[in-house]
């Protein structure tokens, strides 16, 4: 699996109630992306920070979502994305009491 990490900076005008909206206005659209498996919402807005982590099935459908014109996207929606790319070599799942190599 791949992970991608991604943060940027929020207007500081945007508090927890409000970021939480334009979160859940967005969630739908992950629901059909190819290869998404997973995706966390991540928010703090006392540090003027959000962002989100993506666990994808392969680096070509992660590479390929986060394209310039989902960089285009988020850039105009939030501000410029710090996007970074992990291989997920080992997971730990307590909900199934797994762990998945």
């Amino acid at each position: 699996m791949i992970i991608v990490l991604v943060t940027f900076p929020i207007s500081s005008d945007l508090d927890a109630a409000t970021l939480k909206e334009k979160f859940l206005e967005t969630a739908p659209m992950y629901q059909d992306t190819p290869g998404l498996i997973r995706k966390n919402y991540l928010a703090d807005a006392e540090q003027h920070r959000a962002g989100g982590v993506y666990c994808f099935d392969t680096m070509e459908n992660a590479r390929r979502w986060f394209d310039e014109e989902r960089i285009a996207w988020i850039t105009e929606r939030y501000s410029k994305p710090d996007i970074q790319f992990f291989d997920n070599p080992v997971m730990v799942d307590n909900d199934k009491g797994e762990i998945i190599q």
